[in-house]
């Protein structure tokens, strides 16, 4: 079984949204942990894998060495993909 870890960025949004959705995506985060493989897809380019859920997606990276689930980041389907520059 897979550790599921959240990034900083990926806690903040979780407390933005409403609890319902709040719910359903740590549910489906959480589901990963037996096969991470089942409901991820890869990005292109990227080392790392998105998963859908309602209007948003989780970019996620997956140490199978550490069996580890690390969330980077969550946001609406939109936004979470641009890079963020400062």
């Amino acid at each position: 079984m897979y550790s599921v870890k959240f990034s900083k960025n990926a806690k903040n949004f979780l407390k933005k949204v409403p609890r319902q959705d709040h719910e359903i995506i740590l549910k489906k985060i959480y589901s990963l942990r037996d096969n991470p493989f089942r409901f991820l897809k890869r990005l292109r380019g990227r080392k790392l894998w998105r998963l859908r859920v309602l209007k948003y997606r989780a970019i996620i990276d997956v140490v199978v060495s550490g069996r580890k689930i690390i969330v980077l980041r969550i946001g609406y389907r939109k936004d979470v993909y641009k890079e963020k520059t400062k």
